[in-house]
């Protein structure tokens, strides 16, 4: 009799015991499996010394290439200014900025037959402070460059502007204004501004 009592209480205890190594052992396994799920999916970034050495094996193949094509140094200097080192070891690329104004341009074409609706974009290329200088220069001269474009879309007639190779020619022409404007009569450097789009055209009238 005491030998039963024995082996119950014996068998009551590791029935005690076997529900508790079941959710340890169930919870270890989740762990594990969360650990190498992490480390298998999961990339490191590269460090900056890689980085860097990526960019100047990058930057030496192009110069090696345009050494070979036989380009001219204008263009290899052009090229080496696309990317510049911060002090801080980072790079800072150059890019495209727009300058859209905040008005359209309405003006009378010259023989009075049709009025020009125009919304115009002014394009810069260049790096972070560049393309901020040169935001700060076109919201300075914003009046003086309204006067000027507006003086010369009054001076357009119907068949200045009713083909878009003609739009285009009276693109290119405002954009000359607009650099000489915010670069003056005799530029030391390559204008940032490089190109001048309309946004909205419109003739009416006519």
């Amino acid at each position: 009799m005491a030998e039963d009592s024995i082996a119950k209480s014996k068998l009551g205890s590791s029935h005690r015991l076997f529900l508790p190594l079941m959710i340890g052992a169930c919870i270890s396994f989740v762990l594990v499996l969360f650990v190498i799920g992490y480390m298998t999916l999961t990339t490191p970034e590269p460090r900056p010394d890689d980085i860097y050495t990526i960019m100047k094996n990058a930057k030496s193949k192009a110069d090696a290439d345009k050494a070979g094509a036989g380009n001219d140094d204008d263009e290899t200097a052009a090229s080496s200014e696309d990317t510049t080192m911060l002090p801080d070891g980072t790079f800072d690329f150059s890019r495209y900025s727009y300058y859209s104004f905040p008005l359209p341009f309405v003006a009378n074409l010259s023989n009075g037959k049709g009025l020009l609706t125009v919304e115009i974009a002014i394009a810069t290329y260049g790096d972070t402070l560049t393309s901020e200088r040169i935001m700060k220069q076109l919201e300075t001269f914003n009046p003086k460059m309204r006067s000027a474009i507006n003086f010369k879309l009054s001076d357009q007639v119907l068949d200045d502007v009713n083909t878009v190779a003609k739009r285009n020619k009276l693109a290119k022409a405002l954009l000359s204004e607009v650099r000489l404007i915010v670069d003056g009569q005799n530029p030391t450097d390559p204008s940032a501004i490089t190109d001048l789009h309309f946004v909205k055209f419109v003739l009416s009238g006519t």
